[in-house]
């Protein structure tokens, strides 16, 4: 039983579970950019409902199947204890939970392209191109032969893929057209993505350095990728006192500035590459996300 529960706890690890709100906002805010748009009239409320579900699991399946797949190559936490048995996999030595991460993380990814198969039943051929790049930069982001994380395209890939990219997917999925909706309200929280793999990147700064493990933080040094980071999290805000002059989000928006202080702590840990600074960063994404959509929620009462 005491096996049992620390397999449970290092799989919980390995998929980062509470780091799965940003593929949950992301198809969130697509969802709500089709809902303004007036893609629910007239449609039958319980088919809509089954729609949201399966256009969000697909969200959150793509990034735990990345999640899944990065903990297999990267091995950023240590597994069972040593002395497991191991077997070749993928022409490495790993432990049976490490081959089982991998499998989940690949079969995380299976469950997100049937669902998309749907979803291109129901729309058309864009979906598929979308799909394909969705699943293709989830497992790509660490995943052999490609990893493009270590030739300086985690940040930028990771706010393409799991902002814009992302609500834009949900909202094609329910609206089978294109828009600029989706990836306008996404901006300020996609902003929060590229923050949060720098703050990754950030942690790891000097150990990748050592490697030439060639992030983007290595690319460009430490200075410049606090800069960015500080950019990206003022960014989030700025960009939220705009949309709320233009009418982009409700004027309730502005209580998620009672995040601020979780900023603030996260640019802290990032200049002196904390581990905080991935969890805070975190914070930020969650808390901030959730008060928009409840902000948008009231505003359609």
């Amino acid at each position: 039983m005491k096996n049992f529960k620390s397999l449970i706890k290092n799989y919980w690890i390995a998929m980062r579970v509470f780091s799965l709100t940003l593929a949950f906002a992301a198809t969130t805010y697509g969802i709500i950019a089709a809902y303004i748009n007036g893609y629910f009239e007239g449609r039958s409320t319980s088919y809509m409902i089954f729609l949201v579900i399966i256009v969000t699991i697909a969200g959150l399946a793509s990034q735990a199947g990345a999640n899944l797949i990065n903990d297999f190559f990267e091995g950023s936490f240590k597994y069972p204890p040593q002395g497991t048995k191991t077997i070749t996999f993928l022409k490495m030595e790993r432990s049976y939970f490490d081959v089982f991460v991998f499998l989940s993380g690949i079969g995380a990814l299976m469950l997100a392209s049937l669902i998309g198969l749907y979803l291109i039943y129901i729309t058309d051929m864009w979906m598929l191109v979308i799909g394909l790049i969705g699943v293709f930069g989830s497992y790509a982001y660490t995943g052999e032969p490609f990893v493009y994380k270590r030739r300086g395209l985690g940040v930028p890939l990771s706010f393409i893929l799991m902002g814009p990219l992302m609500s834009l997917g949900s909202y094609y999925a329910i609206a089978g057209s294109f828009s600029i909706t989706p990836i306008l309200l996404s901006l300020p929280t996609s902003l929060l993505v590229p923050a949060l793999m720098i703050s990754n990147e950030m942690r790891d700064f000097l150990r990748d350095q050592k490697f030439a493990m060639g992030t983007m933080t290595v690319k460009i040094g430490a200075t410049a990728s606090k800069i960015l980071f500080v950019s990206l999290m003022v960014g989030v805000y700025v960009l939220t006192i705009v949309y709320v002059i233009l009418g982009l989000f409700p004027v309730y928006s502005l209580i998620s500035f009672i995040t601020l202080p979780y900023a603030v702590r996260a640019i802290e840990n990032v200049m002196n590459a904390k581990n905080l600074g991935i969890r805070n960063t975190t914070k930020v994404h969650m808390y901030y996300s959730s008060i928009i959509f409840i902000c948008f929620i009231i505003s359609f009462l």
